[in-house]
């Protein structure tokens, strides 16, 4: 394994980062979704190129600053999607106030409340 081949996998990883970060800054959700699968994706082959003979190239200092400094971008992707996250709960508050401070499966509302047994059959004992 050469090392352009790790460094282009590094600079790829850092290149859909970018790319995500600013997906999730324009509020795209689709963008945010492809985006956030070719991490994944991208990710794994990393993995897949670091196992083994890669393993001794990726602990050299400058593959590990890299590595690191891709790691704290994607704890601020992270960050940032959990804010979005958050301004979307908000907003779905405004729009459907029954929706505020109510657990999945509470028996507050119609949807999600436990089955209520009717009487028509009653426990039958032997």
């Amino acid at each position: 394994m050469s090392k352009n081949l790790l460094d282009t996998q590094l600079d790829c990883i850092e290149a859909q980062i970018g790319e995500l970060s600013a997906s999730l800054i324009g509020a795209d959700p689709k963008a945010v979704q492809a985006g956030g699968i070719a991490l994944q994706r991208l990710a794994v082959e990393l993995v897949q190129m670091a196992s083994g003979t890669g393993h001794d190239q990726l602990s050299s200092l400058r593959h590990v600053q890299k590595t690191k400094a891709l790691s704290v971008g994607i704890a601020a992707l992270r960050e940032t999607l959990l804010r979005r996250m958050s301004y979307v709960d908000r907003a779905l508050e405004v729009v459907m106030p029954e929706s505020r401070d109510k657990a999945t499966y509470a028996g507050g509302s119609a949807y999600g409340r436990p089955v209520r047994q009717s009487g028509a059959f009653s426990v039958l004992s032997a």
